[in-house]
């Protein structure tokens, strides 16, 4: 009975105790909330947000673009979906094709790559030194010209519909490099807004690539470097395929633009691998980011494909380039695997001098989509990267 009435207070005061530090612990964090917190936050922490503020600023700037890369290019992030954009919801359109003097009279003065006449002018004779020198042609391209962003369904999915119109790499090649001279000298009224980012410039869009980062059957993510042959990026480290769609890249069922006919004729040309075949390939590419490099003024789409769990091994895309099997690997001086992990990807990103762009961005993008988890950490590696 003793032991039994003994235990019974024991247990009561403790419980007492404990009540009695609780009390005295809620009034201490009390204080500690109305007295230490806010002198702290008026003080240390305003210096910590100040320097957090400028370190910021510096990674993203005072507008709406990164820049990036060996050359530094402007980069606008228009669209990018971690989830991806699903097939059934990335949308094709045509438009008439329309001359680029036309299309630049309707520009915004300071948008203006130069005078109408004299740009056809210009378009006309890069037209005849393509049609005359050896191995060269004029490839008729699409360009993109509009674009929508929306949501869709119950889950507002995101959803992209790209309007595309008939342009030729005459066209592409004048636009984009009068353009490029006049952003480097700097536009009247100051940089480019954002405003003016969200939707297509006609005048100056004569181009539409499809970038993409691919992950191989043992886990590897594929990047190349550019050859020294190439008009742009030489010897600069890129992903896996750069490709720029082409007017025969249409859905056969419906005879409009297909992103992802580029997407595997992009493979098959640069990697000499062809998917065409492979079970469920739409799938296994996710399109999930839509950029513009705006100082050359090309748009692009950005996506992943993830051949884990086949059979396209290193070693397969190895054995292709050595057999020759890729009619544009030209393009490219080299093959590199690395792990798909957070550790050998935030080395990727840790500097971004050697690096084209927009395929710097590709990789941030295609991380951001695949390692989800690691997301905060790989943040971190590009803010480092380009602060």
């Amino acid at each position: 009975m003793f032991e039994w009435v003994s235990g019974a207070w024991s247990y009561s005061f403790a419980l007492l105790l404990s009540a009695s530090a609780g009390v005295v612990a809620e009034k201490f964090l009390n204080i500690s909330g109305r007295l230490v917190q806010p002198l702290w936050y008026k003080t240390f922490g305003r210096i910590h947000r100040q320097r957090r503020l400028r370190r910021e600023t510096r990674l993203l700037g005072s507008g709406e673009t990164f820049a990036v890369g060996a050359a530094k290019h402007e980069i606008y992030v228009r669209q990018f979906a971690v989830d991806g954009f699903r097939p059934e919801h990335l949308f094709s359109a045509t438009l008439p094709a329309q001359s680029a003097g036309g299309l630049v009279d309707r520009l915004p003065t300071r948008l203006q790559p130069g005078g109408a006449a004299d740009l056809e002018r210009m378009i006309e004779d890069k037209r005849r030194e393509l049609d005359a020198a050896p191995g060269a042609w004029n490839a008729e391209m699409l360009a993109l010209r509009r674009l929508e962003v929306s949501r869709v369904g119950s889950h507002e999915l995101p959803a992209l519909k790209l309007h595309y119109a008939k342009t030729d790499y005459a066209s592409f090649q004048v636009i984009s490099s009068e353009w490029e001279k006049r952003f480097a000298e700097g536009l009247a009224g100051g940089e480019i807004l954002g405003e003016e980012l969200l939707d297509v410039l006609p005048g100056l869009s004569h181009s539409f690539g499809i970038n993409l980062t691919i992950e191989t059957a043992d886990d590897h993510l594929l990047l190349t470097r550019r050859s020294a042959k190439t008009s742009g990026g030489r010897n600069l480290r890129h992903i896996s395929v750069n490709e720029g769609m082409a007017l025969m890249d249409l859905d056969p069922k419906t005879g409009l633009p297909d992103p992802y006919r580029t997407a595997l004729r992009g493979i098959s040309e640069e990697l000499g691998i062809d998917l065409e075949n492979e079970p469920d390939i739409r799938n296994r590419i996710t399109f999930h980011g839509l950029i513009c490099d705006v100082t050359r003024y090309e748009w692009a789409l950005l996506g992943h494909v993830n051949l884990t769990q086949t059979g396209w091994t290193n070693a397969s895309f190895i054995a292709a380039r050595r057999l020759g099997m890729g009619p544009d690997d030209w393009e490219s001086n080299g093959l590199e695997f690395i792990p798909m992990t957070k550790a050998a990807v935030e080395e990727a990103l840790r500097d971004d001098a050697e690096w084209v762009g927009h395929g710097y961005m590709n990789l941030v993008l295609s991380a951001m989509h695949r390692l989800r988890s690691d997301h905060r950490a790989i943040l971190a590696a590009v803010r480092s990267a380009l602060v």
